[in-house]
């Protein structure tokens, strides 16, 4: 039987809205091309589509109803009309947290935020019911998406919170209000959109403002000298560092990589703990800490958790690594193509450099622009391009724009080719690889090396330029 999460009577009385309200909801959509039946469908405007568009598509697929600002739609019972379609949705999220009896963990950080939240979700999984947001859902849209979507009866609820521009993760931290807040790391992503790097960790560090009072924060040990101690007594909060230094409250005292990951050892408060990772780099390796510190403030033993942790599976275009053949090739492929700034950007390059593979003959890089730095981007680019002169990278592809910067300082003997974009890359992609090469990919996401990811594992013949 379907759970029912939303009643109609309730939901207009939330949103101010009119219509029927003789239905019940099972889910919330915003898109039809994923809509369940007995969705509510709330039609968005966006830059390139109106939701309103939408609404006859998304009540063909079993919509219970649908949310649309426009009165000349209202020729069905199932069509609700509100003055702000958005203002509806994030209504809807408010009450969504009112009515929660969840502890609520909000996340924040420049990298490794769905990762982290994936950690902590699976873990917590053992001990009760847990709701997340799915996939990257972490902006003005996607976090009340994700709250509106959160069955009351759960026991644990883990958000994840970005950010492109001053002001937004005050906003969504405030309608999340979260009994522990973690701020993962505070590095150059989005800076172009900031003044300075000192803006940049203020910005991330306005989550603890929507954490309940007597709340918990778990936070880098990196931005320990840039918290606001008035705001931490006023609320009353409980602080705990992670990291790499001994008086951290969780720190990571030994970390061992081994072809299948890497063995950890952590201290957290007296305590050791011993467990193992599957997946490679120090970068992974610290976000067990926030994970293993929220398990300890939810008074879950770690037993279950670290063994959790041990069988956790990267994320797809995060790191995840498979072999496959291509076109009688051998390969290894790291798929670390779902974003790129500068410190993910080099967390992956040193894990990329330090991995031991007796099959593997080259390490190959394809490396892409790192968006959104603006004035900042040529020296970050070029920083990164000393970093890869300093490895064992054996060559380098490069593609896109920003990335001139990086080309120009990379070594003469790792220099592989420049492209423009993806495209040219797949049409070349053939003589590029070698057999046995280990490959890996990363960039933003907008240079899309998904694309090649796809097309290396379709295996089809590659058609050379002339």
């Amino acid at each position: 039987m379907t759970e029912i999460l939303w009643d109609g009577k309730e939901v207009l009385g939330i949103i101010n809205g009119h219509g029927s309200c003789d239905w019940f909801a099972s889910g919330v959509s915003i898109d039809t091309r994923t809509l369940n039946k007995g969705d509510i469908f709330f039609a968005l405007p966006g830059l390139n589509n109106d939701g309103n568009d939408f609404i006859e598509d998304a009540l063909n697929k079993g919509a219970c109803a649908a949310i649309s600002n426009r009165p000349s739609l209202i020729n069905s019972k199932k069509v609700i009309f509100v003055n702000d379609v958005y203002k509806a949705l994030y209504k809807l999220a408010n009450y969504a947290r009112q009515r929660a009896k969840a502890k609520i963990i909000g996340i924040t950080g420049s990298s490794g935020k769905t990762t982290l939240k994936e950690m902590i979700s699976s873990c917590l999984a053992d001990y009760g019911k847990v709701h997340k947001s799915e996939r990257s859902f972490n902006n003005h849209i996607g976090v009340p998406l994700s709250l509106a979507r959160m069955p009351i009866d759960v026991d644990y609820a883990v958000f994840e919170i970005g950010m492109n521009n001053k002001g937004e993760i005050l906003k969504l931290t405030n309608l999340i209000r979260p009994h522990i807040g973690i701020v993962n790391n505070v590095g150059e992503a989005h800076i172009g959109n900031f003044d300075s790097k000192k803006d940049l960790i203020k910005e991330k560090l306005s989550i603890i403002e929507g954490i309940v009072d007597g709340g918990s924060l778990i936070i880098n040990e990196n931005l320990k000298s840039d918290l606001d101690i008035n705001i931490i007594k006023n609320k009353s909060l409980n602080i705990s560092t992670f990291g790499v230094l001994e008086d951290s409250d969780i720190y990571l005292k030994e970390n061992i990589e081994i072809d299948t990951g890497s063995v950890l050892k952590v201290k957290i408060k007296d305590k050791i703990i011993n467990y193992t990772l599957a997946i490679p780099g120090e970068h992974m390796a610290l976000n067990t800490l926030p994970a293993l510190m929220t398990c300890k403030i939810t008074n879950n033993p770690t037993e279950k958790f670290t063994k959790k942790l041990s069988n956790f599976k990267n994320i797809e275009g995060r790191g995840n690594m498979f072999n496959l053949n291509f076109l009688g090739k051998s390969l290894s492929i790291i798929n670390e193509s779902f974003n790129a700034n500068p410190n993910s950007m080099e967390a992956a390059i040193i894990s990329f450099s330090n991995l031991n593979s007796k099959s593997c003959l080259r390490k190959v890089l394809f490396i892409g622009d790192m968006m959104e730095l603006g004035k900042f981007s040529e020296n970050y680019h070029k920083k990164i391009a000393q970093l890869i002169n300093n490895t064992s990278i054996d060559i380098v592809y490069a593609v896109g724009e920003e990335i001139r910067y990086l080309w120009e300082e990379i070594d003469f003997q790792k220099k592989g080719a420049l492209f423009q974009n993806v495209d040219q890359v797949i049409l070349n992609l053939q003589d590029l690889l070698d057999n046995n090469d280990t490959v890996m990919l990363k960039a933003s996401s907008k240079i899309n090396f998904s694309k090649v990811i796809k097309e290396i594992n379709t295996q089809k013949p590659i058609r050379k330029i002339a």
